[in-house]
Order: structure tokens, then C-alpha cells, then sequence
């Protein structure tokens, strides 16, 4: 199959996938994974702002950046600093064959205007001082490797 199809496809996954798996390096070694909310799914985008829907519709429409958030003291942010490369997992149902792995680098977003955006209030359970909780990290990774199964076969290439 053509690989833009493909990535068209991946895209739709990313989109409209709620949740993740993301894979860190353990100080063991080990890897670490545990299920997160997909910021760019749109069932977890039903409750953003405008401005959110617009800044990832605008910016990551054709890329497959993700973001999340975690808390500072987490153990995840830990393993992220000490090694940023990470792995997320998106898959749907078993029926339709259809998974994608994104290797690539976490970094923690700084911007107070980004967090703002893409805060969600939902959120206030976790970080009751809101997107400037100090506790509050929002996490992006940034793609560099991309394989999976897509219908009939695997796929794989790299990001720009």
C-alpha cells in the first residue's frame, strides 16, 4: 500500500484515538509502560477549548506529534529526564488491524500559553491550581520513527 495512504490513515488513528500506551526507559533498564490521554483524540478533544482544537488542527494536522500531561514528581518524568526517548501505541480494535507505534523524544513544554490552551478543566481534579500548577506537566513528544500493521501488511518509516 501507498505510504501516504498509510500515513493518512495513521493520522486518522492518532486522531481519534482516546487513549495510549507510552513506553519510557526504566533506571533498570526495564521498560515502562502505562496507558495515557491522548490530547489530539477527539473524544478526549470534546471538552477543549476552541483555541486547543485550532492550535492542533493548524499545527499537527499532518504530523504525529503527541501531547499529554503528567505530574512533575511522577516517576515517567523521571525516566523521561534521564532518558527522553520514548515510544507511544495506538491500536484499534482487533478487528481492524490496524496499529502504530511512534518512536521518538519527550520534552516538557515550558510555554504557559501552550499549557493554557490546551488545558482541560477536567484536569482541576489532579492540578487544582489549573494549566500553571506547578505539579502540571505537559509532556510532547515529537516523532522520529513510525512503524505498525495496517488491513494486509507492516508498515514503516521516518518523520522529517
Amino acid at each position: 500500500m501507498d505510504e501516504k495512504v498509510i500515513k493518512q490513515e495513521c493520522l486518522k488513528l492518532v486522531e481519534s484515538t482516546e487513549l495510549m500506551h507510552l513506553a519510557t526507559n526504566g533506571a533498570d533498564g526495564i521498560p515502562q509502560m502505562r496507558l495515557m490521554a491522548n490530547i489530539r483524540g477527539s473524544q478526549s478533544c470534546e471538552d477543549c477549548s476552541q483555541a486547543a482544537k485550532d492550535f492542533l488542527a493548524k499545527q499537527h494536522s499532518d504530523d504525529f506529534t503527541a501531547y499529554m500531561v503528567t505530574g512533575h514528581s511522577s516517576p515517567k518524568m523521571a525516566e523521561i529526564r534521564a532518558n527522553p526517548n520514548v515510544s507511544l501505541y495506538y491500536c484499534k480494535s482487533p478487528e481492524e488491524l490496524h496499529t502504530l507505534l511512534v518512536c521518538g523524544v519527550a520534552e516538557e513544554v515550558t510555554d504557559m500559553e501552550l499549557k493554557k490552551c490546551l488545558w482541560r478543566e477536567g484536569w482541576k481534579m489532579h492540578w487544582p491550581g489549573g494549566a500553571e500548577d506547578p505539579e502540571l506537566v505537559l509532556l510532547k513528544v515529537t516523532a522520529k520513527h513510525i512503524k505498525g500493521w495496517y488491513k494486509e501488511g507492516p508498515f514503516e518509516f521516518t518523520c522529517q
